[in-house]
């Protein structure tokens, strides 16, 4: 049975809390790049701030981070599009 780090190819079981409008590319890429899973809190955004944000974490690093989207939003099918785009 694969373990916590394997399945999300981090070296630490660590997961940044994704919280609306604080955790963008300042947090999830450093996050990410240090070993753990930064997530980027996509909450309130437009597709296209969420994609600028995916593209400045891309630039901060290449290890894996996500996205965080609240169903609720308005704009849900317009952020998921973004995030399968960008291949997060």
């Amino acid at each position: 049975m694969p373990t916590v780090i394997e399945i999300l190819g981090t070296k630490y079981p660590i997961i940044c809390g994704a919280m609306a409008r604080i955790t963008t590319h300042e947090i999830a890429g450093v996050v990410s790049e240090a070993g753990g899973l930064g997530i980027l809190g996509a909450g309130g955004w437009s597709a296209d701030q969420l994609r600028d944000e995916i593209r400045q974490t891309k630039a901060m690093t290449h290890k894996p981070f996500g996205v965080n989207l609240m169903l609720q939003m308005d704009n849900i099918s317009e952020l998921v599009d973004v995030v399968i785009e960008e291949g997060v």
